[in-house]
């Protein structure tokens, strides 16, 4: 999958290019806008790109998963080697505590990720606070030359700002806002 990001300075500018991406075969779920105000973008009938986008949720959550899960290997060392609770700590425990350490670490890295901006889109948000609008177009590898063609012909005045800002949203239901 890739993804193209780009600035638009008006809402219009971006109605008309949503229109054109939806003729051109892009559907809905393959098109988010990033607003200060994600109401405006909503009433026109655009996508507004929800929280799995715009935050750092998934990765964080990712991370902490893994960060859990070591966490929960020393510990189960421990546990085992220190006979912490005096001989009745076997593989039902050490599967308990593998299932708690990954499970708080996954919560806590989601938590913390979900009060952060999406690492993928960061150093573009400055732009968002400025008023503009970014607007996301999942697809394939095979449709990216086509709809880059699309873009440059039909709308010039929207501006090409990554081809590589990657986010794993993993369920098609995360990725639509209405």
């Amino acid at each position: 999958m890739s993804r193209l990001l780009y600035q638009a300075e008006h809402l219009a500018e971006l109605e008309n290019t949503y229109e054109d991406l939806r003729i051109s075969g892009v559907s809905d779920d393959h098109l988010h806008v990033i607003a200060k105000k994600q109401g405006r973008v909503l009433r026109r009938g655009l996508n507004a790109a929800n929280n799995w986008y715009k935050t750092d949720i998934l990765n964080g959550a990712s991370k902490g998963a893994i960060i859990g899960f070591l966490v929960s290997i020393a510990m189960a060392i421990i546990f085992f080697a220190t006979n912490a609770f005096n001989g009745n700590y076997g593989i039902l425990g050490i599967f308990a505590t593998l299932v708690v350490f990954t499970g708080f670490g996954l919560w806590l890295g989601g938590f913390i990720g979900l009060q952060s901006k999406n690492h993928a889109l960061k150093k573009f948000y400055h732009l968002v606070d400025e008023g503009k609008y970014l607007l996301l177009i999942d697809l394939t590898l095979a449709e990216e030359s086509k709809i880059k063609q699309i873009m440059s012909t039909r709308h010039p005045d929207l501006t090409l700002l990554s081809d590589h800002a990657e986010t794993t949203i993993p369920m098609k239901i995360m990725q639509r806002m209405h």
